[in-house]
Formats: C-alpha cells, structure tokens, sequence
C-alpha cells in the first residue's frame, strides 16, 4: 500500500502543478497544515495524514487558483483538497489493480507540526518538504 501512495505523491504533484517530488532526507519541524482522510482496503481501516507548509500551499494558490496571497480558509481547503488528490489517485491506482479501495471525505486537521509516527514519506516539492503519513486504524 505504501508504494500507491509513493506512486500518487510523485504523479500528483508532477501533473497537476508540474513539480519533480524529490527525496526529503530530514522531518520537517516548523509547523505546517495538516489533512487527514480515512479510508479502507477492504478488511483494515487507514488513515492518510497530509503535512504542507504555508509557502508550498501559497504556490499551490497561485497554480489552482490564481491567488497570490490567499487567505487562511483558503489555505485550509487547499489542504484537503491536496490530500484528496493524493489519495484519490491512489484509489485510481489500486482499481487498476482490481484492489478494494474506498475513501472517506478529508478532514482539516489544523496548522501543527509533524508528529513522529507511522510511515512516513517525505518529498521534496519546489525546493520544500511535504509528508505523507499512512497509519492502521487501531481504534
């Protein structure tokens, strides 16, 4: 599963705004906004958790949006809506192979920083660290 989502991150990023995800070697440790989208492989229930940092959401405006200085609800959605490209296109990716995929609409978490758990994959994008936090269900 974690292999869609180092797929999805790449292709997102690479279509959609036109940006290489490179390897980021160091955990982000400024605070950043966060999404988070449950979702479920069939059998075990998941979490996708999305770290941003406001200058990389604040170039993402101006691709999708055409802002240049967007506000904080702005900032938010754009959040979700990231993580809802990222894990819609790993739901593509596991239709394709004819795995069960379904996920749940995302939800802002808040401007936090990144907690140190689950798998996580970080990307370089535009010269900035992004994550992508995959964790099991357990509750």
């Amino acid at each position: 599963m974690i292999d869609l989502f180092k797929t999805s991150v790449e292709e997102v990023f690479s279509r959609n705004f036109g940006w290489t995800a490179e390897p980021c070697d160091n955990l982000p440790e400024t605070t950043g906004y966060m999404a988070l989208i449950p979702f479920s492989d069939g059998e075990r229930q998941f979490f996708a958790e999305i770290w941003v940092d406001k200058p990389t959401l604040t170039k993402i405006a101006n691709i999708l949006l055409f802002e240049e200085n967007p506000d904080e609800e702005t900032l938010r959605d754009l959040t979700s809506e990231l993580a809802n490209f990222i894990v819609g296109h790993v739901k593509m990716e596991a239709s394709d192979r004819n795995l069960p995929y379904r996920i749940s609409t995302p939800e802002f978490l808040g401007i936090q920083t990144l907690p140190k758990q689950g798998d996580t994959l970080l990307y370089k994008i535009d010269g900035r660290c992004i994550a992508v936090q995959v964790k099991e269900n357990d509750g």
